[in-house]
């Protein structure tokens, strides 16, 4: 599980670095979404299993980028020591630290506290915004209202998703602008990329020690601004003029929250209107840059998916396959001789099944002794008792039957609890009304747009939540008031056409009876 981690780590951090080096050129050549693809290199690659032995043959692969091998053989240089002297005394039990499990629950509390205080922030932004914000409106099924808080248009939430719009919006954009702020929010919340950030955000928890995924995540948030400018672009080019014009008067310092997609960050505000006039491509140019940006994170996965370091890998020679080298305990054997006594020493290696224990070196021959004199029987000596045997060095990481019969036990509980987990998921999905969730949220749209809109048009008997809702809709805007504005618009060209002295007879004649049938047009318009 320690090697998995680390060899993730390692091969996602380099193929952030592969990103941060490819996503301008790719940007320019091919188009914002292309350079927004990319970024699912790094991201599959930290969920990317081990892939088993069979599926990659190694020998196969011209080019192999072996994590396992290269992390392994750093760590065994680092952690080799010089085996244990002899001793005529067998060496008494050393207390070991288990430095990869300490490793392992501060990397884990690091990314736990990251991501509680980044959620925290988000969290308590959002409770302000919308304690300070109006009432609103709904735009395409997601509340749209004004706050006083927010300095420019921002989306957030995933479950209850939001526009939040400063309060001076009105005055302060025009209405093409208004609209395009609106449609680049609302192209936030329908390309999912509030959920791409919340993964982001927890890939980062994931790397909070790391100075390059910090960067790359201020990368990505800028790449996906981006790729939501060419996406509202794409459905109106003819409004770059007016887009550009609220990206600039939407600059705000930087981002109001870890989750949240703002219109306007001041950071990358020239990098944006540069790309606005790249907006152009053709489609067979955007089609390219994204098979290329494709066919680069299958090659990314390819290269680096060598699998665990718990695993040794084919590659690794022998030496280096194991993270973490115990090193060998050194032991005293006492071999009697024909009355002498020599010492052999041997080595035994725990924590490695692959180990195979040194064999014994070959018997020393018998010297041949000349008989000694006749010495005086010696009195028996009092027996001594038995000493309690003592346990060999690393015996304390062996289990006995008893521990691996609860193991067991409780692997089986956890199994079981899992699956009635699941089975009690299965059974709460399969009792949701969905009929009646979409009944109540149409429910909730029609009484929220018969309390704003003030203008429209008497029921029709029997007419759906559906019907009502688009009959609604239309009268949001006061009709009658917008013709008004219209005629007076019209008499006025009517005045001015009479007054305009540079016409003749003729032309004055047709351009007064065309305007005044338009006029007629525009009545019975807005008369129905």
């Amino acid at each position: 599980m320690i090697g998995w981690t680390l060899e993730t780590l390692v091969a996602s951090t380099l193929l952030m670095v592969v990103v941060l080096a490819l996503r301008g050129p790719v940007a320019r050549r091919f188009g914002a979404h292309a350079a927004y693809l990319l970024w699912l290199l790094p991201a599959l690659r930290m969920v990317l299993p081990r892939l088993p032995e069979s599926a990659v043959p190694v020998d196969k692969v011209p080019v192999h980028l072996d994590l396992a091998r290269l992390i392994a053989a750093a760590a065994l240089r680092t952690s080799q020591a010089p085996a244990a002297a002899a001793n005529p005394v067998a060496a008494a039990p050393q207390i070991s630290i288990d430095w990869p499990a300490i490793g392992l629950i501060l990397w884990l509390g690091g990314a736990a506290a990251f991501l509680a205080w980044q959620l925290g922030r988000h969290h308590r932004f959002m409770s302000i915004a919308l304690e300070h914000a109006e009432k609103g409106f709904l735009r395409g099924g997601i509340k749209v209202r004004l706050s006083a808080v927010v300095t420019g248009p921002l989306a957030a939430g995933i479950f209850h998703r939001h526009i939040l719009l400063p309060a001076d919006f009105e005055q302060r954009y025009t209405g093409a602008e208004q609209q395009l702020a609106l449609a680049h929010e609302l192209a936030h919340h329908r390309r999912g990329d509030l959920i791409a950030n919340g993964a982001a955000l927890a890939m980062l928890a994931l790397h909070w020690f790391n100075p390059v995924a910090h960067w790359a995540y201020r990368a990505f948030r800028a790449d996906q601004e981006l790729a939501c400018d060419a996406t509202v672009l794409g459905a109106a080019p003819e409004s770059r003029s007016d887009y550009g014009r609220a990206l600039i008067k939407s600059a705000a310092a930087g981002m109001p929250g870890a989750a949240a997609c703002a219109l306007g960050p001041a950071t990358e505000l020239k990098r944006r209107i540069t790309m606005i006039a790249l907006s152009t491509r053709s489609r067979a140019r955007r089609l390219a840059g994204t098979a290329i940006a494709t066919i680069l994170v299958g090659l990314g996965l390819g290269l680096t998916a060598s699998g665990s370091i718990a695993a040794p890998s084919k590659i690794a020679p022998e030496s280096v396959k194991p993270l973490f080298h115990v090193q060998p305990q050194a032991r005293l054997i006492m071999v009697a001789d024909n009355g002498k006594t020599f010492t052999r020493t041997t080595t035994t290696t725990s924590g490695d099944d692959d180990a195979a224990i040194a064999p014994p070196p070959p018997p020393t021959p018998s010297r041949i002794v000349p008989p000694a004199a006749p010495v005086a029987p010696v009195a028996m000596a009092s027996p001594v008792p038995p000493v309690a045997p003592v346990p060999p060095v690393g015996a304390k990481n062996i289990l006995s039957t008893e521990e691996i019969a609860q193991i067991n036990a409780q692997v089986s509980q956890a199994a079981e609890q899992a699956k009635q987990a699941g089975e009690m998921a299965r059974q709460a999905v399969a009792s949701i009304d969905f009929a009646k969730l979409n009944h109540e949220a149409m429910l909730e749209a029609r009484t929220e747009l018969e309390r704003e809109c003030r203008h429209a048009k008497p029921p029709v008997p029997g007419e759906s939540d559906a019907q009502a809702i688009q009959r609604l809709s239309m009268g949001c805007v006061d009709m009658a008031a917008i013709g008004r504005e219209v005629q007076t618009e019209l008499a006025k060209a009517m005045e001015a056409e009479r007054a305009d002295q540079h016409m003749c007879q003729a032309e004055r004649a047709k351009a007064l009876a065309t305007i005044d049938h338009t006029r007629a047009e525009m009545a019975k318009k807005f008369a129905q």
